[in-house]
C-alpha cells in the first residue's frame, strides 16, 4: 500500500505543477497568436469548422487582416474582427512577423513582464498590471510589439486579449496611424505620436478628456490648506481627488505624486499630464496641476481656488519643475 500512496502523491504534485506552469491559457482562452494574414480573395468566408460544408460565421473583404491562432490541414484557425473561426489558406497571405495595427489589447494577467524584444531572454522594461491597455503595432513569432505607457516593447501574445477590430478592416471606426499592409504610412512610430492622436487611450483605460471634464467641474472651489474635498482643495488634494474620481489612485503630496507615472518633457506635454512647480511657498516641489492642452493647466491656486492658468505666465514659467504622465 505504501508504494501506491507514494505514487499517488507524486502524480498530484505533478498535476499541480503543470497547472501552475500555464496560468496564461486560463486568462486568454484563445492562447498564443502565431501571426497575421491578409485576405487575398473577395468576401472570404469565416467558417465554424475547417470544412466547406460548415456554416459561415462572417465574410472578410480583400486586404483585411486576420490574426492566426493555428492551422488544421489547409485551414487556418483565425480571429476575424474578434470572432474565432476557420479560413482556407489558399485565400490568405500569412506571416509570423509583421507590422500591423490591431488596436488595443488588454493585459489579462497580473505583473506581466514587458520586454525589450520578442523572447524571455530580452531585458524587462517594466511590469504591466492586469487590465492595462497596450497599443498593438506588430507581431513577432507569438509576441506582440506594443506601445505601453511611454515605451515600445513586447508582450507574449497570450497575455494580451484583443479588444478592437484591426484598424485596417472596414468594420473599424479607426484608421491605422503607423502601418498599412505592413508598410509605413509615413508617420514614425513613437509613444508621443500615438498619445497626440485620435487613436489614443491611456493604459489605465481612462482618457484625458474624462480627467479634464471631472477637473473642470470644480472650477471656483476655494483653496483650503490640506483640503481634499469639494468644500476646499489644496493643489495636491485637488489632483488626487480628480484622479480618484476616475479610478486612479495617487499619493497625497506633490513630492509623492511626482514619483507616479513617467517623465515627460515640457515640449511633449499632452492633456492629462501632471505639471509640477518648485519654490512657490517652500523649497523644492511645492505645487501641481493638470495640463489641459493649448499651454494651459488647471489647478488649485492659493489665491483663486480651482482655476485655469497659462504655463507661459512669467510666474509659472520661472517656477516650472517638470511633468509626469499618469495616463
Amino acid at each position: 500500500m505504501k508504494p501506491c500512496k507514494h505514487l499517488i502523491s507524486i502524480l498530484l504534485i505533478l498535476a499541480l505543477l503543470s497547472a501552475l506552469a500555464v496560468p496564461s491559457l486560463a486568462a486568454d482562452k484563445v492562447g498564443l497568436k502565431t501571426g497575421v494574414a491578409y485576405v487575398t480573395g473577395s468576401t472570404l468566408r469565416l467558417r465554424s469548422q475547417p470544412s466547406t460544408s460548415s456554416s459561415t460565421l462572417a465574410y472578410a473583404n480583400k486586404d483585411e487582416v486576420v490574426v492566426l491562432l493555428g492551422k488544421t490541414g489547409s485551414w487556418y484557425y483565425v480571429l476575424y474582427n474578434l470572432t474565432p473561426g476557420y479560413m482556407h489558406s489558399s485565400y490568405l497571405t500569412a506571416s509570423t512577423v509583421k507590422n500591423v495595427e490591431l488596436g488595443y489589447g488588454k493585459v489579462n494577467y497580473s505583473a506581466v513582464n514587458m520586454r525589450s524584444g520578442p523572447s524571455t531572454s530580452h531585458s524587462i522594461i517594466g511590469k504591466s498590471s492586469k487590465g492595462d491597455l497596450a497599443y498593438i503595432i506588430g507581431i513577432n513569432n507569438q509576441w506582440y510589439k506594443v506601445i505601453w505607457k511611454n515605451n515600445i516593447c513586447y508582450i507574449r501574445s497570450d497575455y494580451l486579449t484583443l479588444t478592437e477590430y484591426p484598424y485596417e478592416n472596414q468594420a473599424s471606426v479607426k484608421s491605422p496611424l503607423f502601418f498599412r499592409k505592413g508598410a509605413s504610412t509615413g508617420t514614425s512610430v513613437s509613444a508621443t505620436r500615438l498619445a497626440s492622436s485620435a487613436n489614443y487611450i491611456s493604459p489605465t483605460g481612462v482618457t484625458a478628456q474624462q480627467i479634464i471634464t471631472t477637473a473642470k467641474k470644480y472650477i471656483g472651489v476655494p483653496y483650503l490648506w490640506a483640503g481634499t474635498t469639494p468644500s476646499g482643495f489644496d493643489c495636491s488634494g485637488y489632483v488626487q481627488y480628480v484622479f480618484k474620481a476616475r479610478g486612479i489612485n495617487l499619493d497625497r503630496t506633490t513630492i509623492q505624486q511626482y514619483r507616479h507615472g513617467t517623465y515627460v518633457s515640457k515640449a511633449n506635454l499632452i492633456p492629462g499630464d501632471l505639471v509640477f512647480f518648485q519654490n512657490t511657498y517652500r523649497e523644492g516641489i511645492s505645487h501641481v496641476g493638470i495640463y489641459i492642452g493649448n499651454g494651459q493647466f488647471i489647478h488649485a491656486s492659493s489665491s483663486k481656488g480651482v482655476t485655469i492658468s497659462y504655463l507661459s505666465n512669467s510666474y509659472w514659467t520661472s517656477h516650472y519643475y517638470g511633468a509626469r504622465r499618469i495616463l
